[in-house]
């Protein structure tokens, strides 16, 4: 084989671990930024693990949205630190590439399955139904936040990544 296409299997190996760790630690840190905002009425900003900020509203009022929020981003978080483990594992312990590559690879989808129905309604998976009988909006609740965006686009790299990992040979055979 070629001389560049080896160069890139021992970049593939060299680096899928460390971007995979990377990547859980994103995912950890987009859970923790808003996933749904809106710029009508209050301007509500809602994270994944469920913390409310209503500028100028009560404390009672953020408590009870607190109180009614679904935290999705659990899950994300939870995905994330498994995919972060593993990675570092992998990247420690070569042998355990293939058990790491499917471990980060379902992590990654079980991510883009908490992330695309939200990504769909933000606001029906961020609030129970209690609150959105409360509030009775004909349009959306909240628009899609940058930290749901960002759990969509890594969710994917991660993917990416797992998969050229998978079609990479270890040996740098063919």
């Amino acid at each position: 084989m070629s001389d560049g296409a080896d160069r890139a299997r021992a970049t593939i190996r060299r680096f899928t671990w460390p971007i995979a760790a990377l990547g859980g630690l994103l995912l950890i840190g987009f859970s923790l930024v808003p996933w749904g905002i809106s710029d009508e009425g209050v301007q509500p900003s809602i994270t994944g693990l469920g913390r409310v900020r209503v500028p100028g509203a009560t404390a009672e009022d953020v408590a009870f949205l607190e109180e009614h929020t679904l935290r999705p981003g659990l899950w994300t978080v939870t995905f994330g630190a498994i995919i972060t483990v593993v990675s570092l594992l992998a990247w420690w312990r070569p042998r355990l590439r293939w058990p790491a590559v499917a471990v980060v690879g379902l992590g990654a989808v079980a991510t883009l399955a908490v992330t695309i129905p939200a990504l769909a309604d933000p606001g029906g998976h961020l609030f129970d139904q209690q609150v959105q009988d409360a509030i009775r909006v004909e349009s959306p609740l909240v628009d899609v936040g940058y930290g749901l965006l960002g759990i969509l686009i890594v969710a994917i790299a991660l993917i990416g990544l797992v998969v050229a990992a998978a079609l990479t040979p270890a040996d740098g055979s063919s």
